[in-house]
């Protein structure tokens, strides 16, 4: 089969096999609208309301590496105080805490006080809550948001975000990959368009996104200064240029992420929230810039694992198999590779495999594959 095609549909099932069931999903859905509503029903007055931000909310979520020290789901959660634009930073961090100290169900789940956020802990997840006002002091469409920072001498500060802005680049980014993704689900389900969420969608960029991160994971499993999500995600998705193909998204992606990479007039690195460029999420670069070094070892051995690698292997689906082990994990790519195999078995039963006039196997519904790959057989006939 074509290297290329291949390698496409080896990515697709990985991604697959990384990417959050539809069970792990709804249970997660169903704990944080319940902590929306015990913290709703405490206080009435401040009008909460609880939605995702980051992987979950965009559909890149991974599967965690289980012997780790971090075992398990990480899902951000915004918790707006709608009516809290009174409140100090402090104030909307307490209130938020203190809630939760007293529930029966919740205290026993809730970590020590975290930078900007409250963390619950699960048996399979961990639910990061972050506590916020609306950034407008009065009613407004904008989505910008207020929230609070501990430092490490105790002190709180105002920082702003735009989550929901964020996750509507994201979309417009994907372009019309995007709307045929979701019609196709929608019919495939016949449900209507506008209940799709994001997260139930398999776009090429939401899956070049979950490789990134899992290679990202492994090499990152013992060492420190992992680049985090938010940066991989931010330059990933402004290296699409709304390719279909999963090989073709990945390669470019890679090939381009670092030339969106900023710089103030000081040669400090700005890689900003596309909606707000006043977050900076490489903000720690500055104060740390071993982060900046790991970022760029990261990227240039993504190239060579994900691209240069398994184009140029030469000892068969052996030795590409032992080489993505190495780079995602061998349970991971073991499954990847058992659903690959069942896949091109049945098309290859069901006559779907052709061969081009270059002598490559392809999937038949590609008008380049001119003849059809007959059915191997263990006793010479057709």
């Amino acid at each position: 089969m074509n290297k290329d095609i291949m390698l496409s549909r080896l990515y697709r099932e990985l991604a697959d096999t990384l990417n959050i069931s539809e069970t792990m999903t709804n249970e997660i859905v169903n704990s944080y609208k319940a902590v929306g509503s015990y913290l709703g029903n405490m206080e009435q007055e401040l009008d909460i309301n609880i939605y995702p931000q980051g992987s979950l909310s965009l559909g890149t979520m991974v599967r965690p590496i289980k012997d780790d020290n971090e075992g398990d789901y990480d899902v951000d959660l915004v918790c707006l105080l709608k009516n809290g634009q009174h409140l100090t930073p402090e104030e909307m961090k307490s209130i938020v805490g203190q809630r939760l100290s007293e529930s029966e169900r919740y205290s026993s789940m809730l970590d020590e006080e975290g930078k900007r956020c409250w963390t619950l802990q699960y048996s399979d997840y961990h639910l990061d809550v972050l506590p916020c006002v609306p950034r407008a002091l009065q009613e407004s469409t904008d989505t910008k948001i207020r929230l609070s920072h501990k430092d490490d001498d105790g002190i709180y500060s105002a920082c702003f975000s735009n989550p929901k802005a964020y996750k509507e680049w994201f979309i417009g980014e994907m372009g019309t990959v995007f709307s045929q993704t979701r019609e196709q689900y929608a019919a495939k389900r016949n449900v209507e368009i506008e209940e799709v969420k994001l997260f139930q969608l398999r776009t090429p960029l939401q899956i070049a996104i979950q490789i990134l991160k899992r290679h990202r994971d492994i090499m990152f499993a013992k060492k420190d200064n992992k680049p985090i999500s938010i940066i991989i995600t931010t330059l990933a998705t402004k290296a699409y240029a709304g390719e279909s193909d999963i090989f073709e998204t990945i390669s470019n992606i890679i090939n381009k992420m670092d030339s969106h990479i900023e710089y103030d007039g000081d040669g400090n690195v700005l890689i900003c929230n596309p909606t707000m460029r006043e977050e900076n999420f490489a903000d720690k670069w500055k104060e740390f810039p071993e982060k900046k070094d790991t970022f760029h070892s990261w990227l240039q051995k993504a190239r060579r694992d994900i691209i240069e690698n398994p184009l140029n292997f030469a000892d068969g689906m052996d030795s590409l198999m032992e080489n993505m082990r190495a780079s995602f994990g061998t349970k991971v790519v073991n499954e990847t590779f058992e659903k690959y195999a069942e896949k091109t078995a049945a098309e290859r039963e069901q006559g779907r495999l052709g061969i081009n006039t270059k002598g490559n196997i392809i999937p038949r519904e590609n008008k380049a594959a001119v003849v059809p790959l007959k059915n191997h057989t263990f006793y010479g006939g057709e």
